[in-house]
């Protein structure tokens, strides 16, 4: 219902009712979040078996060297605890890093592998 007014008195006006007019819009809405679309769809590559290769991996090999700062720090981690007498010591937060650092970097290219 728009607001029609009439001497000092508002009423509410029939939504038919031609002579009410709608109050001033705002910007419209356009969904801009989240439409990133690949440049290009990469065809999928058969092994010799017939069988249909996972673009993960070879994606995962090429930003194990973009990540390679948590490489290092996960290999520092497993000598440490290697040379530890007592048992004792985890990497389990150097490796959940490089994990997620692979992640973010393979997420980037995957999407262009899907049709």
């Amino acid at each position: 219902f728009w607001l029609k007014g009439s001497d000092n008195l508002r009423h509410l006006a029939s939504p038919l009712d031609s002579s009410a007019t709608p109050a001033a819009m705002s910007m419209s809405y356009v969904p801009e979040f989240g439409l990133h679309f690949p440049h290009a769809y990469v065809t999928p590559k058969k092994n010799g078996d017939g069988e249909y290769e996972d673009p993960k991996k070879g994606l995962v090999n090429k930003c194990m060297t973009a990540c390679s700062g948590w490489v290092t720090e996960y290999n520092m981690c497993v000598q440490r605890v290697q040379t530890r007498t007592d048992g004792k010591g985890t990497c389990i937060w150097q490796y959940e890093e490089l994990g997620m650092c692979v992640d973010h970097c393979v997420a980037h290219d995957i999407f262009s592998y899907v049709k």
